[in-house]
């Protein structure tokens, strides 16, 4: 079959792995594969047999269309184009066809669009120019031109409905209907040869059109509209969502029941309509003199430079109304005309100048115009419908925009310049409130050496406007962040690495940093892009029109002044360009400035561990007080709150009260074999209802045979330790251990402990090196073994490492992937923090931690394949599989260009407490689960294999997902969840399973309280678990609840937040209540109830496993290697995935839970 190729020169050599792929932007439109009916021909040998069933396959077939040498997110076959659909292989047209058959037309119409968006005008689109058409012989196959599919074929005895012979005009298409039907009757019929074979057909030549480039800038503008296109989608989906149930279907309420405080402040609406405005600044272009003296332009975008450009404006143009608030970033709100000439059409813009002065006094002033845009009312009438649920409210109201006014309106005061203190997304953070440098000696040095601040803890609070139930909310939170402190970046950079520093470990910490150059008397903020091994007097470069200088010698003859500041061993910083060819900008580290008020989010590491446990946890008597007396001033709530009141709202100065919350009890918990005495049965006791002790089912006595974890895995009786630390205690460590493990059932009686040598040194390899080291050490180990014990394979290892998994990332992530990726072998990581902790020597005796000792118990049983308890009604419907999913992006400084990771776990037995898990790589920082189809598929076929059926219910968690992305899940990942049980209901002649599916919600600012008053003793004690929120603070429109599902010894607890995305299964509010109360004491890891559901837990957990995998990706370890690489090109990376198409590890823990 000819190649038709647009622009291809790997296609057009005939290399078959790059055939109708996304990488040489082949249309199959243009290039069609045969019809699934006619003579086959494997895309991998050219045998007449599928691709899938080929033996010489290289890769695996396409999930999608069955072809081979690409995957399903490559595939530009969409199965809602027939035209398409009949390019499949045959047993994916059938199961396709019959999809699509139940599929509604608009459903497909929507598909059809969305393929369209993506591959005709997204960045995989060229312009087409003219073709030429030239036939030319074909070694076999139909008959075909570039733009239709050939139909010859006379007869086929599993489509007798297809038209007769010959060729199809572009744009002709076939009814799927009573192909369909044939293909359901008829399918076991034997495969039969098209007698098309040996007919010519036509080669399209495609030449590159000039125009590459600019097609290019409008693809990458087409797809920014895309995903603004996606997000108003998406949020108007949301609207679709099962909405807040009845009041007689809402679960009833005891009046024993106790009474609690939320962090909300209620705000009531005037009845009496304001005529509440939003209008946008539309930007105009900063005028100022180059060195020339000529005027140039540039662009507002920085947000210290909106503000000061929309201060000058209001100064210089004062508006005629008289109340309105701005964000000095983009929006004011005003009650009524916010200029007289402003109108009353919306979408009117006016233009308003002020005037700029010139750093040069002697120059002219400038003058900037920018506009100001009518957009629309804030519509408080609606509003108030859509809180109190009113049938006659707007279907299509969605309140994002006009909750986002009433936030600038709350923050009238803190948007102010006159505000003390910073400023960061929907949180403040009031000087009042104090900081905190956490300060540390430079790595290497004693205690007693000299300390440098390296992070600062600042306290604050989190505002926002929410709907509730029949009412608008204010809801406030306590907050504590770690930012860079205001210090020298040569400090910083001593404080964090000492003098064993590497450049790539700097930058990854750094990058992005804004600084400014103390010889800047403007103290311009520039970000760090680059950090270079040479010193300031070593590094050279060339100035414009210049000869090459050292950046130190540019510094004495450019900066006379500040250069006695800088040291020639400083390191040498780069604030220009990253890119080859950029124009770099180099400058003494000790001659910059970290800026104030930038967050350092997940690169603040276990320095800040101990003083932020200090700082942030609070209890709720302290948080109460927090935010009645410091927050309050601020958000303008001190009673009288007159504040709001001209803008047509009032908000309560007091703390909502819930009355009568109600509280769930915790389910008893099944151990070993029951008993007449029912020893095996262990609940929680008042107050901490969500905490068990595995005291009352160890064994302690021989007698107690009925005693210990409800299900024991001993694959050999015999423990393996790998020592990877110098630890004096190593020994009494582990002999104690395995008299723990045998209180709990195990027979293990011996152990084999090796010692291992990781040395420092490997940190400065590249990652390749480094992986393929420690594998090398790790395998001599466990080939040691095999050979001294005649071994065929190691059940488990415990590895006890030289440091935690936080103090040394990189070596726990190297351990887990040689086990799980490399050896199929599962391990349990124990850190010496835990060897110190868990058996202490006290003169002659030992101390044990039974909790630390019971915690690696219960991993090691459920990594071995047991379970330690089970619960023996969780309430959900016979037949049911519980999933949970989750998805983990690159963070901010890491490499841009990694692929996101996604991970599913599902259980396969009636017990639901073993999940097995999926994985897989997609688009960088892609919202939805690009696979979520492969890998339920995949969860489905473990059921099958272990019940021989499928489930009859599908009980989903979504973790991971955001407030304004409910909509997303519905039109995006719930079709997949559906296709896929369709698919495997197809294969196994079965019924698809109903799905509920709910998206857990972990990162809100919701918190609830024990009713206790402000001037009573302080109090620590948070609610009891098993506190469910289901009223006035909640959703009004979306079936959801609040469930605080553990024991809170430490701050204020946090509830998980549950939203209803589909609930097929019919089972209401109460019922899913109490259902993921009790899943959520099925966790493995601890003996505690977990705060949010097992299946998000693990999806969690799962994820984190993921990105020790990436670890080399995700921190730029890997050099040029995966320089502009494709998410294919990742997968199939030794050191990292290592799988083209399914999950990374090893196929010996596939039925394991090794990622605990």
């Amino acid at each position: 079959m000819q190649q038709y190729v647009r622009n291809c020169d790997l296609c057009k050599g005939g290399k078959s792995e790059h055939q109708r792929t996304q990488h040489c932007l082949l249309d199959p439109d243009i290039n069609p594969y045969r019809r699934f009916d006619a003579e086959r021909q494997c895309d991998f040998c050219k045998r007449d047999h599928e691709p899938h069933q080929c033996k010489e396959a290289k890769a695996n077939a396409c999930g999608n269309c069955g072809h081979g040498w690409h995957d399903k997110r490559e595939c530009m076959l969409d199965q809602s184009f027939d035209s398409h659909l009949e390019q499949f292989t045959l047993p994916k047209y059938k199961t396709a066809s019959q999809i699509q058959k139940a599929r509604p037309e608009s459903r497909r119409e929507e598909c059809r669009d969305n393929y369209n968006k993506k591959f005709k005008k997204g960045r995989y689109a060229q312009s087409l120019p003219s073709a030429t058409l030239t036939p030319t012989p074909s070694e076999s196959g139909p008959s075909e031109t570039g733009t239709s599919v050939s139909r010859s074929i006379e007869s086929h005895p599993l489509v007798p409905s297809l038209p007769a012979p010959g060729p199809v005009a572009s744009g002709t298409t076939i009814s799927l209907s009573e192909a369909n039907a044939s293909l359901s009757s008829q399918s076991s019929q034997p495969r039969q040869k098209s007698q098309a074979s040996g007919q010519t057909q036509s080669q399209t030549q495609v030449q590159a059109s000039a125009g590459g480039s600019d097609d290019a800038e409008t693809g990458e503008k087409d797809e920014a509209t895309i995903r603004k296109e996606n997000r108003e989608k998406w949020t108007s989906a949301s609207l679709e969502l099962p909405g807040y149930p009845p009041e007689n279907q809402i679960p009833p309420i005891s009046n024993n029941n106790p009474n609690a405080k939320t962090n909300f402040f209620q705000v009531s609406i005037n009845p009496n309509p304001v005529d509440l405005r939003r209008y946008r600044i539309e930007f105009g272009k900063t005028p100022s003199y180059d060195s020339a003296g000529k005027i140039t332009h540039r662009d507002v975008f920085k947000p210290d430079v909106k503000r000061t450009t929309i201060d000058q404006m209001l100064t210089a143009n004062p508006p005629t109304a008289t109340v309105y608030a701005t964000d000095y970033f983009c929006y004011i709100i005003s009650v009524g005309r916010l200029y007289h000439e402003c109108g009353d059409d919306l979408n009117k813009s006016i233009d308003k100048s002020h005037s700029i002065t010139s750093a040069d006094s002697t120059s002219p002033e400038l003058t900037m115009t920018n506009g100001i845009v009518y957009e629309s009312n804030v519509n408080l009438a609606e509003l108030q419908r859509f809180v109190n649920r009113d049938p006659a409210r707007n279907p299509n109201y969605n309140p994002g925009e006009d909750l986002k006014s009433l936030n600038i309106i709350s923050w009238q005061r803190i948007h102010l310049s006159t505000f003390q203190g910073g400023r960061l997304g929907n949180k403040f953070y009031p000087d009042s409130m104090g900081n905190h440098n956490v300060d540390v000696v430079p790595p290497g040095f004693s205690p007693e050496s000299q300390k440098y601040p390296l992070w600062n803890l600042r306290s604050g609070f989190f505002s926002s406007m929410r709907p509730g139930n029949g009412c608008l909310l204010l809801n406030v939170n306590c907050t504590t962040s770690a930012f860079f402190p205001d210090i020298i970046l040569e400090n910083w950079i001593y404080a964090k690495f000492g003098n064993g520093i590497q450049p790539t470990d700097v930058l990854r910490m750094l990058r992005g940093v804004k600084v400014t150059f103390i010889g800047d008397p403007k103290r311009k903020k520039r970000a760090i892009c680059g950090i270079d091994p040479l010193t300031v007097s070593q590094k050279m470069f060339t100035p414009t029109g210049g000869n090459p200088i050292s950046v130190w010698q540019h510094m004495s003859n450019t900066y006379p002044k500040h250069q006695q500041d800088c040291s020639q061993n400083a390191w040498c910083v780069n604030v220009g360009s990253s890119i080859n060819g950029g124009m770099k900008i180099w400058y003494p580290a000790d001659m910059l400035r970290i800026c104030l008020w930038q967050p350092a989010g997940k690169k603040a590491g276990v320095e800040i561990t101990q003083q932020m446990l200090t700082q942030a946890t609070k209890t709720p008597y302290e948080n109460q007080r927090a935010l009645m007396v410091d927050s309050k001033p601020h958000l303008a709530l001190v009673p009288p709150p007159e504040c709001y009141v001209p803008f047509g709202i009032r908000v309560s100065p007091d703390l909502l009260l819930l009355s009568r919350v109600r509280q769930l009890a915790p389910p008893e918990l099944r151990f070993r074999n029951p008993n007449p005495n029912n020893q095996d049965r262990v609940r929680g006791v008042y107050p901490n209802l969500a905490t068990w002790a595995l005291t009352k089912v160890a064994i302690k006595r021989p007698q107690d045979t009925l005693k210990g974890f409800d299900v024991v895995s001993n694959v050999y009786p015999k423990l393996f330790v790998i020592n990877l630390t110098q630890h004096r205690n190593a020994v009494t460590f582990i002999e104690t251990l395995m008299g723990q493990l045998r209180n709990y059932g195990f027979s293990a009686q011996t152990y084999s402990m090796a010692p291992a040598i990781i040395d420092a040194g490997l940190n400065a390899m590249t990652s390749q090196l480094r992986r393929a080291s420690v594998t090398t050490i790790l395998n001599a180990v466990v080939t040691r073994w095999e050979q001294q014990f005649n071994l065929t394979g190691i059940p488990l290892i415990i590895v006890l490492l030289p440091n935690s998994k936080k103090s040394n990332p990189r070596l726990y992530s190297d351990v887990k992937w040689w086990g799980d990726c490399v050896r199929g072998i599962p391990t349990v990581c124990i850190s010496e923090d835990a060897i110190r902790k868990g058996a202490k020597k006290q003169g002659g005796d030992i101390k044990i931690d039974f909790n630390l000792m019971a915690n690696i118990a219960l991993k090691i049983n459920f990594k071995l394949g047991g379970r330690s308890h089970h619960v023996q009604d969780l309430g959900v419907e016979n037949g049911t599989m519980i999933m949970g999913a989750d998805v983990t992006h690159v963070g901010k400084g890491q490499d841009d260009g990694c692929p996101s990771q996604a991970g599913v776990v599902a259980t396969r037995d009636q017990h639901h407490i073993h999940y097995l898990a999926s994985a897989r790589l997609q688009t960088h920082n892609t919202e939805f689960i690009e696979d979520l189809e492969g890998m339920v598929e995949e969860r489905l076929e473990a059921y099958y294999q272990r019940n021989r059926r499928l489930p009859k219910h599908i009980l989903f968690y979504r973790d991971g997902v955001g407030e304004t992305q409910y909509g997303m899940v519905l039109r995006e990942e719930l079709p997949q969840v559906r296709v896929a049980c369709m698919r495997m209901a197809t294969k196994y002649d079965g019924n698809s399973p109903l799905i509920t599916l709910l998206v857990v919600g972990k990162r809100h600012h919701a918190r609830f309280f024990p009713e206790i008053p402000l001037n009573a003793p302080a109090n620590g004690r948070n609610l009891i678990a098993g506190t469910v929120v289901d009223r006035n603070v909640n959703d009004p429109n979306r079936t959801n609840f609040y469930l605080q599902s553990h024991d809170s010894a430490l701050g204020t607890a946090r509830t998980g937040h549950y939203v209803v995305i589909v609930d097929e299964s019919a089972y209401g509010l109460d019922r899913l209540e109490r259902v993921t109360n009790n899943i959520c004491y099925t966790g493995s890891r601890a003996t505690k109830g977990l705060s949010v559901c097992t299946p998000a837990k693990y999806a969690d957990i799962l994820c984190t496993r993921l990105r020790c995998y990436m670890y080399p990706a995700l921190h730029r370890e890997m050099g040029t290697t995966l320089t502009n690489a494709t998410v294919t090109q990742y997968r199939q990376n030794a050191t990292i995935w290592n799988s083209t198409a399914g999950n990374p590890w090893h196929p010996n823990v596939n039925n394991i839970m090794f990622y605990l």
